[in-house]
C-alpha cells in the first residue's frame, strides 16, 4: 500500500549562524535595559528641580543607571552616558524653548556631554578594579568591586569624579553652574550651613555619594542572594556615616548672626511685562506707566528707603528722553533712591565715534542723577553675545538675539542708605558663585539681584533661578534681595530661607503684577565664610582628584593596548 508523505517545508534559513540567535536576543534586551536605566536616571534627576521638584528624587536618581552592567565598549559607554545626560538637560532645560530657535533642545544637546563624561570615567574605573565570579568570568560595573576598601574608594572616587565634572561646567566654555546636584537640597537648612565652607560641590559630593553607597550596597545583596550567602559588612555605608559628621558639625561651627544693627525698607515692584527681541513706542510706554505707577502707589505711603526695579524693567536705556523725563517726574515726587536695570550705552575709549553697550545696574537719587553703577561681566551667551562670533558670523544670523553688550570690567559695590553696601546680581549672575563672591571680598553686607525672566514667560525657568541665589546667600551668610519682571521677587535670609515671596494674594500665584516691601537686616561688620575666603577650593581639589584618575586610567588602557599589540606580534612570529 503506497504511503503518502507530507509535503516537506521550506527551511527557514537562521538570520545569524547557530548558537548566536539567542546571544541577540540577550544582548538586545541588555541594550534596552542599559537605555531604560540611563533615562530613567535623567528623569529621576529633572523631577528633582522645578516644576515637579520633588527633593527625595536626588538621593536614587543615579540607581537605574548604576544597577544596569555598563557596555563593553567605549563607543557605547559614550552613547549610554549621553543619553542618560540628554534625557535629563532636556526635560530640565526645556523652559529655554520659550525664547526660541529650540535653545532648550540645543544647550542640552552640549550640557549631556558632561554626565557623559562622568560615566566614562566612572565605568573605566570599575574596569580597573573588577574581580572576577566563582566561575571565572569577570563581573561587570558595580558588581564587581567586592573589596570593602575599593567599595569605599569607589564611592568616593565617583562622588569626586561628578563634583570635578560639575566644576568643570562652572567654566568651560564661559560656563553653566545651573542645577548641580546639591541644588535639589535648597529646603534643608540643617545641609545649608555646609555650603559656607564648601559651597553647592560639598553637597553635590555628599549626593553622589548616598547614590553609589546604595547602589554597592544593593549588588552585594543581590550577589548573596544569587550565592546563597549573608550580605556581610558594608564599608560604604559607615563611609557615608563619617560624611555627614562634618555636615553635623557645620551646624555648630556656623554661627547664627546676632540681631541686625538695622533694616532697610526696600519696596520691590514687579511688573510682570511680557518681553519681545524688538521693543515698541506702545510696549515701552506700557511698561514705563505700570513701574512709576506702582511705585507712586507704594513707596511714598509705606515709609521705604529704597525702590528696586529689575533687570530692564522698562524696554529703553535710561538716555531714551521719554524714559529720563518719567523718572525724573517719578524721582521728584518720591524722593527715594530708585536702583534699576537698563541698558546703557557710552562712547568706547578707542573709537570715541562708536558706542559701547552694557546691561547696568543705576542707583538714581532724588535728582534722578546716576551715584552710582555696576556693568554686568557675565553676559548670557546668545542672549546678550553670540560666542566666537568674530570667527563663526553664521551664528549671529542663526541664534544671535540682536545684542552684542559689552562686558564689566569691575566688580562695583553699590552704597545704599543706612549703611548697606551692595553687591547686585544682574540676570543669571547669581548661579555663578564667583560674583557674590567677588562682591563680598569688597566689601558687601548685602547681595541683591535684578533679573527679567519674563523671557521665558510662565515657565519653570524663573524657579530654577530662584533656587540658584538661595545658594548664593548660603555660601556668603549675606541677606539677598530678589527683584524679578514677573516672579519669584523675595529676601533670601543669610542661612537660605526664602521670605515673603511675591505672590497673587487670593491664589498665591507667583506670575504676578504688584510691588511688596521687604525689611532687609543690615549689619556693619559680617565675617567672611571659609568659601568666601578661599572660593571653590572643595570642587577644584575634586577636580584635580578627577584629573588625576582620569590620566592614570588613560595610561592604564594605552599600557594595555600595547601590551595586546605586542602579544599579537609574538603570536604572529611564533
Amino acid at each position: 500500500m503506497p504511503t503518502s508523505e507530507q509535503p516537506s517545508q521550506p527551511a527557514v534559513p537562521a538570520l545569524l549562524p547557530e548558537g548566536q540567535n539567542l546571544r541577540a536576543l540577550v544582548g538586545w534586551r541588555r541594550g534596552a535595559l542599559r537605555l531604560a536605566g540611563a533615562v530613567a536616571s535623567g528623569l529621576l534627576l529633572s523631577a528633582a528641580f522645578p516644576p515637579v521638584e520633588f527633593a527625595l528624587f536626588i538621593w536614587v536618581a543615579l540607581l537605574p543607571l548604576l544597577l544596569v552592567p555598563p557596555p563593553a565598549t567605549l563607543p557605547r559607554r559614550l552613547l549610554l552616558g549621553w543619553v542618560f545626560g540628554f534625557s535629563h538637560s532636556l526635560t530640565n532645560l526645556f523652559w529655554l524653548n520659550e525664547i526660541g530657535f529650540s535653545a532648550g533642545v540645543l544647550l542640552a544637546l552640549v550640557v549631556a556631554c558632561y554626565p557623559m563624561l562622568w560615566y566614562v570615567l566612572f565605568t573605566a574605573l570599575l574596569d580597573a578594579w573588577r574581580e572576577e565570579r566563582d566561575d571565572g568570568n569577570p563581573c561587570p560595573g558595580l558588581e564587581g568591586v567586592r573589596r570593602p576598601v575599593r567599595q569605599l574608594a569607589t564611592m568616593l572616587l565617583g562622588a569626586a569624579l561628578w563634583v570635578g565634572v560639575e566644576w568643570l561646567r562652572s567654566w568651560l566654555f564661559t560656563g553653566f553652574p545651573w542645577n548641580f546636584l546639591g541644588v535639589a537640597l535648597w529646603q534643608a537648612p540643617v545641609l545649608l550651613r555646609t555650603c559656607a565652607f564648601t559651597g553647592v560641590y560639598g553637597l553635590s559630593f555628599l549626593v553622589a555619594a548616598v547614590n553609589l553607597a546604595l547602589a554597592l550596597r544593593i549588588h552585594d545583596f543581590r550577589r548573596s542572594w544569587r550565592e546563597g550567602s549573608r550580605a556581610g559588612y558594608s564599608w560604604p555605608l559607615v563611609g557615608l556615616v563619617i560624611l555627614f559628621l562634618p555636615v553635623l558639625a557645620s551646624s555648630w561651627l556656623v554661627a547664627e548672626y546676632p540681631a541686625p544693627d538695622r533694616t532697610l525698607r526696600v519696596l520691590a515692584v514687579q511688573g510682570n511685562i511680557p518681553q519681545c527681541r524688538e521693543w515698541t513706542e506702545e510696549e515701552f510706554q506700557t511698561s514705563l506707566e505700570v513701574y512709576t505707577g506702582l511705585t507712586r502707589e507704594h513707596a511714598p505711603a509705606q515709609g521705604v528707603d529704597l525702590v528696586v526695579w529689575p533687570e530692564t524693567a522698562v524696554p529703553a536705556p535710561l538716555g531714551y528722553s521719554p524714559y529720563l523725563a518719567a523718572v525724573r517726574e517719578l524721582q521728584a515726587y518720591t524722593r527715594i533712591p530708585l536702583l534699576l536695570g537698563t541698558v546703557d550705552y557710552r562712547p568706547s575709549e578707542e573709537n570715541p565715534d562708536a558706542d559701547l553697550s552694557f546691561n547696568s545696574a543705576m542707583l538714581l537719587d532724588a535728582e534722578a542723577r546716576v551715584v552710582d553703577y555696576y556693568d554686568k561681566i557675565r553676559r548670557v551667551p546668545f542672549g546678550e553675545y553670540v560666542p566666537f562670533s568674530r570667527h563663526l558670523p553664521w551664528l549671529v544670523e542663526w541664534i544671535g538675539m540682536g545684542r552684542d553688550l559689552t562686558p564689566g570690567s569691575e566688580y562695583t559695590v553699590i552704597d545704599l542708605p543706612k549703611g548697606a553696601r551692595a553687591g547686585v546680581n544682574i540676570c543669571f549672575e547669581d548661579a555663578f558663585a564667583g560674583v557674590s563672591r567677588a562682591f563680598v571680598q569688597r566689601g558687601a553686607n548685602l547681595l541683591l539681584t535684578i533679573t527679567n525672566d519674563a523671557w521665558y514667560a510662565e515657565s519653570s525657568g524663573s524657579r530654577q533661578h530662584l533656587l540658584q541665589a538661595v545658594f548664593r546667600a548660603a555660601e556668603t551668610r549675606r541677606p539677598m534681595l530678589r527683584s524679578g519682571n514677573n516672579s519669584d521677587t523675595c529676601l533670601i535670609l543669610p542661612g537660605g530661607p526664602i521670605v515673603d515671596p511675591l505672590r497673587e494674594p487670593e491664589t498665591g500665584y507667583p506670575f504676578h503684577r504688584g510691588a511688596a516691601v521687604y525689611e532687609v537686616p543690615v549689619w556693619d561688620e559680617l565675617p567672611l565664610t571659609f568659601h568666601s575666603r578661599y572660593g571653590d577650593w572643595f570642587a577644584v581639589v575634586c577636580g584635580l582628584v578627577a584629573a588625576g584618575l582620569a590620566l592614570w586610567l588613560a595610561h592604564r588602557a594605552y599600557a594595555a593596548r600595547r601590551a595586546l599589540r605586542a602579544l599579537r606580534v609574538e603570536n604572529r612570529e611564533a
